[in-house]
């Protein structure tokens, strides 16, 4: 049913997931000029307690309607001066109003994130699946899942990370994350050049904990924890951080084993052996205790460049075809300069970048694996172009620090930088701190002292 109702009597409806109905000046001169060309959609006025509305009719013509479609239709015809708007009065139940108007919004982009998640959850909490959602949204399954995620996340953080222009792949990003707390503290940087170094160096201290109480376990299973190391001789450490294998050990039966858990997340093991440590000099117990400051100052340095490699690899990957292309100069140029610098570049190096799976434990030729390796790389000329002068200038062990943890200007490091950056990668400050030498680990290790302990 169709019909000119008084504006007077049609009010937004309250719960809208479009909060904010933009700038309405143009559309309102539209309207004062031309007129409202397509009918809004309302609903007979119902109660917000009860949801329903009044048994008289003539009572109900009297309490007006509600709108499902055109909030910003009727917001700019007030705004014009128009005191009646043809309107379809429909029938439609509450839940199919807050999905007709999700969709509607959301079909025009008209949404945020932030919206388009309370509104999925709002019809959960009206009894819907997400199954019937994504059928009467046209949405998957999938995404009114990782919207309704995102609101486990400080609403207030999150609203205004959508302020700053977060996009879907930023929350994509950051629901790698586990834990939501740290989520929340991430949150304030998305925007910013930080925020993928933060995203990264979370996942990766996660997997790290994990990896603790693996080898935690497993260490179990021999030895007992003690608060240090008093009087006990060392074997082995551990870090978490790469990775939870502890590898054979000495015969169990033969020493009593202790571990350590260190203040810098280490692992180490001992054993009790009364006759080494009572003929240990105090040198040599020195020389141990800068040893082991070393090896997790030099462990904390593998983390960060792990994550600096780890982000400009996955940079890389997803320069587009188009991006390629238009700086094919500047990869030719590196091209010509990498392949004057290194002899060869293996095969393997090529199916990784390019995702392309090989059974290292199928029984085929070599030189199948290979022409299959290359159809897939071929298919993409301007990326194989990209990746050959990439791989030429990157390695996973590319650092700014020697044996001794100091700092060292790496050319070919700078180089790998020098080259991402044309194609717009920014470096974050951990990274930065890194490629000048301000990062604080490397003032951490007093080689001064690691030197005498070894003379």
């Amino acid at each position: 049913m169709i019909k000119n109702i008084e504006v007077s009597k049609i009010s937004p409806h309250y719960a809208n997931p479009r909060k904010d109905l933009g700038d309405i000046t143009e559309l309102a001169e539209s309207i004062k000029t031309n007129g409202i060309f397509q009918n809004l959609t309302v609903v007979p006025w119902f109660s917000q307690t009860t949801g329903v509305g009044a048994d008289d009719p003539k009572q109900q013509e009297e309490m007006g309607y509600i709108v499902v479609i055109g909030h910003r239709r009727l917001a700019a015809a007030k705004l014009a001066g128009l005191t009646k708007v043809p309107c379809e009065i429909s029938k439609m139940s509450y839940n199919e109003q807050i999905s007709t108007m999700l969709l509607e919004n959301m079909q025009r982009c008209d949404l945020t994130i932030y919206e388009q998640a309370q509104g999925f959850q709002m019809l959960l909490d009206l009894g819907e699946s997400v199954t019937g959602i994504a059928q009467s949204t046209g949405f998957s399954e999938t995404t009114v899942r990782r919207r309704v995620k995102l609101l486990d996340l400080d609403s207030e953080k999150f609203k205004k990370s959508v302020e700053r222009g977060g996009t879907l792949m930023d929350y994509l990003e950051l629901d790698k994350i586990k834990d939501v707390n740290t989520k929340n503290k991430i949150l304030k940087d998305i925007g910013t050049d930080n925020f993928k170094w933060n995203v990264r160096q979370a996942i990766d201290k996660e997997k790290s904990e994990e990896n603790k109480i693996c080898i935690i376990n497993k260490l179990k299973k021999f030895a007992k924890e003690v608060k240090d190391s008093k009087g006990l001789t060392f074997v082995k450490g551990f870090q978490p951080s790469m990775g939870s294998k502890i590898g054979l050990l000495c015969d169990s039966t033969q020493f009593e084993y202790f571990y350590v858990i260190t203040n810098y997340g280490s692992v180490d093991l001992y054993k009790k052996d009364d006759e080494i440590e009572t003929t240990k000099t105090e040198t040599k117990k020195a020389e141990e205790i800068a040893r082991k400051q070393r090896e997790e100052i030099r462990a904390k340095l593998w983390e960060v460049t792990s994550i600096a490699y780890k982000l400009r690899y996955e940079f890389t990957q997803n320069i587009s075809p188009a991006a390629a292309k238009k700086n094919i100069d500047v990869i030719t140029q590196q091209l010509l300069q990498s392949i004057l610098d290194c002899d060869s570049i293996d095969l393997e190096d090529f199916a990784e970048f390019f995702n392309v799976k090989v059974d290292d434990e199928a029984d085929e030729e070599e030189e199948k694996i290979n022409k299959k390796v290359m159809q897939e790389i071929n298919a993409k000329p301007e990326q194989q172009l990209l990746a050959l002068a990439y791989l030429t200038i990157e390695s996973k062990t590319r650092s700014y620090f020697n044996w001794q943890n100091e700092f060292i200007d790496n050319e070919y490091s700078n180089r790998v930088y020098d080259f991402l950056e044309k194609f717009g990668y920014q470096m974050s400050e951990e990274e930065s701190s890194l490629r000048n030498g301000t990062n604080e680990l490397f003032a951490n290790f007093d080689n001064e002292n690691f030197d005498r302990g070894n003379d």
